[in-house]
């Protein structure tokens, strides 16, 4: 291979490389829309937690853990790290909140 083959092999264009981050941000564009859906749904689940009081509160809580999960995954698939620390401390203080009103009453 000569200089000039090599150089303009370099300078071509990569077609490849397009397609391969065209595919990694819809993939993170997937996963930003997952991360919302998901919240909603783990906020909904709270919500419902107050509305089922004892009764239903453990499922409700269950709901909105799994959905929290969920959604957490998909921040950190996304590469949203301070999303991902938030919806953590989110779930936290879901799960604290479920601690003091509703497991020992």
């Amino acid at each position: 291979m000569t200089f000039a083959s090599w150089w303009r092999r370099l300078l071509s264009p990569k077609k490849r490389s397009r397609h391969v981050s065209r595919e990694a941000s819809e993939a993170a564009i997937t996963a930003r829309v997952d991360m919302v859906r998901l919240e909603a749904l783990a906020e909904a689940a709270h919500e419902a937690m107050y509305e089922a009081r004892l009764k239903g509160a453990r499922g409700c809580y269950e709901e909105a853990r799994a959905h929290f999960a969920g959604a957490i995954e998909a921040a950190q698939r996304a590469g949203l790290h301070e999303e991902a620390a938030r919806l953590k401390r989110r779930r936290d203080h879901v799960a604290r909140v479920y601690n003091s009103q509703f497991r020992y009453s």
